[in-house]
């Protein structure tokens, strides 16, 4: 499993009084705002049957971690999928690269905000967004010019 994750309702990421922003669209198709939300996903590219993104044995390991939880909601981060509209398969929610990227760059723009950038600290005092290191990789990259906002 790429990405096991665990989001409880009406919760929210905040750095030095602002607001982080997220993907509401995104967070209501997996149940909402007011609902506890397990995620199990993966990442990949091109269309992929149930059973090879989502085989029992990775079923059985995951319900060890989340428990008797019965809203674990399945993922695909599809990496070929054009657009930026979800969509759903046989429960699996599936979602195009773009939509992600979007919110990556409201991110990025919400870190170049003086407010949140005098609160950015290299430790992991501030949001763990702030200083995890695949995120540092990316912020360092659009400061070379290689990701740009088209």
């Amino acid at each position: 499993m790429d990405i096991l994750g665990i989001r409880a309702r009406r919760s929210r990421e905040e750095v030095g009084g602002t607001v982080l922003q997220v993907d509401e669209d995104f967070i209501e198709e997996l149940g909402g705002v007011n609902t506890d939300i397990a995620i199990m996903a993966e990442i990949g590219i091109g269309p992929r049957s149930m059973s090879e993104l989502f085989p029992r044995e990775k079923m059985r390991y995951c319900s060890k971690i989340f428990g008797q939880t019965r809203n674990v909601q399945r993922v695909y981060f599809d990496m070929s999928k054009k657009g930026e509209e979800f969509e759903k398969k046989n429960g699996v929610l599936i979602v195009p690269p773009n939509r992600c990227r979007e919110l990556i760059l409201l991110r990025f723009s919400q870190m170049e905000t003086e407010d949140v950038k005098e609160k950015l600290e290299t430790s992991k005092i501030g949001s763990w967004n702030w200083s995890e290191e695949f995120l540092a990789d990316l912020l360092f990259l659009k400061k070379q010019g290689f990701l740009r906002d088209q």
